[in-house]
């Protein structure tokens, strides 16, 4: 088996070191649903082939119906954050448990916690209730998202925090048939700036991410990601989730991906946002994809309303125009509803 070193961040799973006293149950989750319609290309099934790689499906659609539950004391406790729908299908190979993990306080300064984990790369998790967007990024849509395995986190004093970890490769959901494991570990600075590196067999993965705080009604957060699938190396039986396959399907072995995350607050009930992404293919044509993605998010007690606009510009035709041919643009309209408990 191969040495992995790779290095783990705990920015995104975020977590205290201190619990209530007294066990407590809770129970939240989200439901949401969407409209999503190509204004540039076709909405039927003659617009989506191996170079579409990047549309979303149109028409209306559930979303995810999404519960976490999670019982947790002082020293231990666990969560369970599981989902159906066309968002688990689509970016957790069908697999109903996002999340279930238990964790135990070995003091105040170590939590250990084993299970199935979201990444904590990039801004973005499954449920659209915990997104600003409600589209993905590109960045999330092609690289890894879940983790199964163990993980020891560590307050390091002075607003610094880091973690450790021994998981399966990362493109397996269920099960470990390879032998091989991933090793991480990661730093971050007051739960705002992090760096993170994961190997897992022949693939590896990096992140970087930091926010700004303006002032209290706009703040920007920024993400730079790269991704090597390894695909030179069939030895160690990575295996792939659909959307990589979309990807070496091109002839990518990987892709680099800088991101801006400007927001702003207008009212308590209306805020607007920009999502950034510039997207680099690991490639022979040097493929790039330009992604500015704007959304309005308007709540009306826990039900939010979502309109996005999103526009995708490459400098090869990955797309279909309306004409059913290749082109190198397409843009769509997403109207969403999410509503929280």
């Amino acid at each position: 088996m191969k040495k992995l070193i790779t290095f783990m961040s705990l920015a995104i799973v975020s977590f205290t070191f201190g619990q209530d006293e007294e066990p407590k149950f809770k129970v939240s989750g989200s439901v949401d649903a969407y409209f999503n319609a190509n204004l540039t290309s076709q909405n039927d099934e003659d617009a989506f082939d191996d170079y579409s790689v990047f549309n979303d499906d149109t028409g209306f659609s559930s979303g995810l119906a999404n519960v976490t539950l999670s019982y947790g004391g002082e020293k231990v406790g666990f969560i369970a954050d599981l989902g159906y729908g066309p968002r688990m299908d689509t970016y957790n190979s069908g697999n109903a448990v996002n999340e279930a993990f238990m964790y135990w306080n070995v003091s105040d300064k170590v939590m250990l916690m084993m299970g199935r984990f979201n990444n904590w790369m990039g801004y973005e998790s499954l449920s659209a209730a915990n997104n600003f967007h409600y589209t993905m990024s590109h960045q999330f849509t092609y690289s890894t998202r879940n983790l199964d395995g163990i993980i020891a986190r560590f307050d390091l004093g002075s607003d610094l925090r880091a973690g450790v970890g021994v998981m399966n490769p990362a493109e397996y959901s269920t099960g470990n048939t390879t032998g091989d494991f991933s090793i991480g570990a990661g730093i971050t600075y007051k739960g705002k700036t992090g760096f993170s590196v994961l190997s897992s067999q022949s693939a590896s993965y990096y992140d970087f991410k930091t926010a700004f705080k303006i002032n209290e009604n706009f703040n920007v957060k920024l993400n730079a990601h790269k991704a090597d699938f390894g695909v030179d190396d069939a030895s160690t039986g990575q295996q792939w989730t659909d959307s990589q396959v979309a990807l070496v399907g091109l002839g990518a072995e990987g892709f680099t991906s800088f991101t801006a995350y400007p927001q702003l607050k207008i009212y308590d009930t209306l805020s607007w946002g920009l999502r950034l992404e510039y997207m680099m293919l690991d490639d022979e044509a040097d493929t790039t994809v330009f992604t500015p993605t704007i959304t309005v998010r308007y709540s009306v007690g826990d039900l939010t309303i979502i309109p996005e606009l999103r526009v995708d510009r490459a400098n090869e035709d990955l797309f279909r125009n309306y004409r059913n041919n290749p082109d190198n643009f397409n843009a769509a309209f997403t109207l969403a509803a999410v509503y929280t408990f």
